[in-house]
């Protein structure tokens, strides 16, 4: 059997489906503080990427490249007895929904996803640079979650504790595909409904922003007074956002 990344449903489970996608060394608490709201309308289908959290953590590279990741994606649809969802992914998840809803197009209902540098092909400094020989541990990497200040706490302890417990070859791993999920060129080809929730204090992603425009001609983008953890650092805005864009596109209320 090919490695599985994990999956748990929860929410309104009459509801139209939505799966939700992490970032990198994130996992599915990710989603703590949004679950509730969005739950009250759709089925959540939250998924934890290869090597992360209790997804299965090979290391062979190709179990971390699109091809598998993308395949696992309809595994988990299929399983879950799903046939249309809307697709939600934050930071990595955002590049990872995206490409998802470009190869999946009737599959996927409509697209959410914040700040993602690797969906535009935007270096992040810290991350591709480090392997596991010149690293001892996780907190090592830019964007370890031990390292944000704006977290609330009992969030930020789970996302620590799995972050810690990543094993360091998936870092390695996992950034060396960065480059593959970059989908700006293809980007003018989604047809479905499409929102990108900004989180208007990374200053390095409001760059990006003409140019998403440019590439998504019908994006709608929702400004949120936040950072790259945008859903958790405005949880109640970014569901509101979620949520009346789903309904103006067909997502009514229950």
């Amino acid at each position: 059997m090919s490695p599985r990344m994990s999956s748990a449903s929860t929410g309104n489970p009459d509801g139209p489906a939505m799966l939700l996608l992490h970032g990198f060394l994130s996992c599915r608490a990710q989603w703590d503080l949004n679950a509730e709201r969005l739950g009250e309308r759709f089925r959540l289908i939250i998924v934890e990427l290869m090597g992360h959290g209790v997804s299965d953590a090979p290391d062979e590279p190709s179990w971390y490249g699109p091809d598998h990741v993308l395949s696992e994606l309809e595994r988990v649809r299929v399983d879950h007895d799903v046939d249309q969802w809307w697709v939600c992914g934050q930071s990595l998840g955002g590049a990872i929904a995206t490409r998802y809803a470009l190869a999946h197009p009737n599959r996927a209902l409509g697209l959410v996803f914040t700040n993602s540098r690797a969906a535009f092909g935007i270096a992040r400094p810290g991350i591709r640079q480090i392997i596991p020989d010149t690293i001892s541990s996780t907190r090592d990497v830019s964007v370890h979650p031990v390292h944000a200040t704006r977290l609330p706490e009992a969030i930020k302890a789970r996302l620590v504790e799995a972050a810690d417990a990543t094993p360091l070859h998936v870092v390695d791993l996992v950034s060396g595909h960065r480059e593959a999920w970059r989908s700006v060129d293809q980007m003018t080809e989604l047809t479905i409904p499409v929102m990108l929730v900004n989180g208007r204090w990374e200053k390095a992603f409001q760059k990006t922003l003409d140019e998403v425009r440019d590439s998504i001609g019908h994006v709608e983008i929702v400004d949120l007074e936040g950072g790259h953890a945008i859903n958790i650092e405005q949880a109640a805005g970014f569901d509101a956002a979620v949520l009346d864009f789903t309904e103006r596109h067909g997502a009514s209320s229950p």
